[in-house]
């Protein structure tokens, strides 16, 4: 082991990975039916998934659509050739094969509904990006038709004036109705409308 913890990349990667901690028999060991484990199933998952997605792809080009949909029909199809040989005993081979067959059907019907959802959800997004597209070239235009108003231009370079004017006056500019008088003069009591009102109780 002394000759693997003096090697360069040893030290490097020790002092990285296991706060410079040596190679040993002992932790050779934990490593290997620990973290090594670990690392090997990760790296097999990884794999595998990638091998997953690019046979989901291959098998998509070949049925040109949903895989699902094609199970459909030859599933469809080898259930009414098993109806059509059934004789009506429902423990002999015919029966037995509908039963397969129906459970078959119901995972596809499983597998289908999964593939309308997306397929609905990929329109949905596509209609609210569409959407978005649209307010955000609205409001471009909508702000170059602002930027071309000389009063709007005037009121946005007037340095002299207050942001409370500004926005004012910019309202005014787009027809939008001034903001809500919040605070109203309040009447104020008079000492002698107190006595007044405490003789009439009296």
């Amino acid at each position: 082991m002394a000759w693997l913890n003096e090697l360069p990349e040893t030290q490097a990667m020790l002092a990285a990975e296991f706060n410079g901690r040596p190679i040993s028999e002992q932790n050779l060991s934990e490593w290997k039916s620990g973290g090594f484990r670990e690392w090997r199933t990760h790296r097999d998952a990884v794999a595998l998934a990638h091998d997953m997605s690019d046979d989901a792809e291959e098998l998509t080009e070949a049925a040109k659509g949903s895989l699902a949909d094609r199970m459909a029909v030859v599933t469809t199809a080898r259930y009414a050739a098993a109806l059509a040989e059934w004789d009506g005993d429902l423990e002999g081979s015919g029966g037995k094969k509908l039963r397969v067959l129906r459970a078959l059907c119901q995972d596809i019907v499983e597998l289908r509904r999964g593939d309308h959802s997306a397929a609905r959800l990929r329109m949905e997004q596509e209609r609210l990006n569409e959407a978005r597209e649209k307010t955000e070239e609205e409001v471009v235009e909508h702000f170059l038709r602002w930027a071309r108003n000389p009063a709007f231009r005037e009121t946005m370079d007037g340095d002299e004036l207050s942001e409370e004017e500004k926005a004012r006056r910019i309202r005014e500019l787009f027809g939008v109705a001034p903001l809500a008088q919040t605070s109203q003069k309040s009447d104020p009591i008079k000492v002698n409308q107190t006595r007044n009102s405490m003789k009439d109780e009296g």
